[in-house]
C-alpha cells in the first residue's frame, strides 16, 4: 500500500525524488518491481537498477539495509519523500537522522514519509511512542496510523495465511493481530493497555495513598502516587511527575505542588541511592537529608531487583473479579510508555535490562516494596485469604 501511494505521488507531481527502503536491497528491488508490474504495467523497471524513472521526471531510488550502519549512505541527500517497509527494524535514533533527509526547496510540494511494519524489532518502542500511543490518546497531529492485517491483503497466498493463522502465543498477537503491547523478549508480557490503563476517577479519601521515587538529575527523576482499594486490594497508580535537571529543592517543590494539601500521603518510598553521603562545603549530608529539610520525608525502598520484578508480575495478573491487581491512570504517560517496552536482561532473564529507560519502572518497583500476596492461614475453618496486603500503610 505505501509503495502504491509513492507511485501515485510520482505520477501526480513531476520531478519528485523518492527513497524506497526495505530490510535488504534485493528484497526492496523485488518488492517494488512486483508492485510496479501489478499496478503500472506500462512502466518498465530493470531489476538490476536502483532507480525507477517516470515519464514526468519523477524517480524513486531503491535502497536496502542489513543494519543501522547501512542507513548512513542515504543521510544528507535531499529526498522529497521516503518509504520504509519493516520500519521497526531501524532504530529510533537512526530513523530520526534519516528523516532529516526528507526535505524540499519546492513550494508546490509538502515532503512526506510512509512507513509500514509489524510490532517488534530494535525500533519497537520508538514507533509505538510516535504512532500507536498518539492514536490511542486521540492526539495525532503530524502523524496518522492506519491499522491493517493479513486479512486486508488481497495478494496473500493461502500457505502464508495458514502459517499466520497457525501461530500461537506472543508471536500470534504481534504478527497476526498487530498487538504493539507485546513482543519477543518483553519483560512484562502480561501487560495489556486495555486492561492495565484506565481513565482517572476520584479516589475515595479513606483509601491509603503513598508515593515512590526513582531519583535522577541528568537522567529523569520519576515520582509516582499510588493508592490501595481496601476492598479489592487493587493498587492504582494515579499521578506521575517525570523531570530532568532539577535540584533537590526544585524536586521537592515539584512533589509538594503536585500533592494537594488535603491529600494524606502515608509514606514516600525512595531510591536507596538517595541516602549516599556527600560532602559540600565541609558539610556531610545526603539527598534524603536535603529532602527532609525541604519538607519531604523519605523511607528507603527495597532495592531487591528480582523480588521487585516478581511482585510487579503478580500485581499485573488478574484478580478474581477479572481485573488486574494494578491499574494505571492514563495520565501517567511515561510509565505507560516505558513499562511495556522493557526487555529482559540478556545475562539474567529474571531481571530487566538496566540500559533502557527504566526510571518509571524503578519508581514503581520501589512503590510496591510492601505490596504482597498474603498466604492463607493454616487449619482455620471457613478461611478466605485476602488477595493482597499492603504493610505499613
Amino acid at each position: 500500500i505505501i509503495g502504491q501511494t509513492c507511485i501515485d505521488d510520482c505520477q501526480r507531481v513531476s520531478g519528485l525524488k523518492w527513497l524506497f527502503l526495505r530490510k535488504t536491497q534485493r528484497a526492496a528491488g523485488e518488492s517494488f518491481n512486483d508492485l510496479v508490474s501489478r499496478v503500472l504495467r506500462h512502466i518498465k523497471h530493470d531489476a538490476n537498477s536502483e532507480r525507477i524513472r517516470f515519464p514526468n521526471g519523477s524517480r524513486v531510488q531503491i535502497g536496502g539495509y542489513n543494519n543501522d550502519s547501512d542507513i548512513d549512505k542515504y543521510l544528507g541527500i535531499e529526498f522529497d519523500g521516503l518509504v520504509v517497509e519493516e520500519a521497526p527494524q531501524i532504530s529510533g535514533s537512526k530513523m530520526d537522522m534519516l528523516l532529516g533527509s526528507v526535505r524540499t526547496s519546492r513550494d508546490d510540494w509538502v515532503p512526506r514519509v510512509y512507513l509500514s511494519g509489524n510490532p517488534g524489532g530494535v525500533g519497537h518502542a520508538y514507533y509505538k511512542e510516535r504512532f500507536i500511543e498518539p492514536q490511542r490518546a486521540g492526539t495525532e497531529t503530524f502523524t496518522r496510523r492506519f491499522f491493517s492485517s493479513y486479512l486486508d491483503n488481497p495478494f496473500i497466498n493461502p500457505e502464508y495465511r495458514a502459517y499466520l493463522e497457525g501461530l500461537k502465543g506472543d508471536l500470534a498477537k504481534s504478527w497476526r493481530e498487530g498487538d504493539w503491547d507485546i513482543f519477543e523478549g518483553q519483560a512484562f508480557p502480561t501487560f495489556r493497555h486495555e486492561l492495565h490503563v484506565i481513565r482517572p476517577f476520584e479516589i475515595p479519601s479513606h483509601w491509603p495513598r503513598w508515593r515512590c521515587e526513582d531519583w535522577g538529575y541528568t537522567a529523569p527523576m520519576c515520582v509516582l502516587w499510588l493508592a490501595l482499594d481496601p476492598d479489592t486490594q487493587r493498587v492504582y497508580v494515579y499521578r506521575e511527575v517525570y523531570e530532568t535537571n532539577l535540584t533537590s529543592h526544585q524536586q521537592c517543590i515539584l512533589i509538594l505542588s503536585n500533592t494537594p494539601a488535603d491529600e494524606r500521603i502515608n509514606i514516600h518510598y525512595a531510591d536507596p541511592s538517595m541516602w549516599a553521603k556527600k560532602t559540600y562545603e565541609d558539610m556531610v549530608s545526603s539527598t534524603a537529608d536535603e529532602y527532609r529539610y525541604y519538607g519531604v520525608t523519605l523511607t528507603k525502598a527495597d532495592n531487591d531487583r528480582l523480588s521487585g520484578k516478581r511482585k510487579l508480575d503478580e500485581l499485573l495478573a488478574m484478580l478474581p473479579d477479572g481485573k488486574p491487581g494494578i491499574q494505571i491512570f492514563d495520565t501517567c504517560h511515561n510509565l505507560i510508555r516505558t513499562l511495556p517496552a522493557l526487555v529482559h536482561d540478556d545475562i539474567n532473564p529474571e531481571d530487566v535490562d538496566t540500559t533502557q529507560e527504566d526510571h518509571a519502572y524503578d519508581a514503581l518497583r520501589y512503590g510496591i516494596t510492601n505490596v504482597r500476596r498474603m498466604k492463607p492461614a493454616i487449619n482455620k475453618k471457613n478461611y478466605r485469604p485476602p488477595l493482597a496486603g499492603l504493610k505499613g500503610l
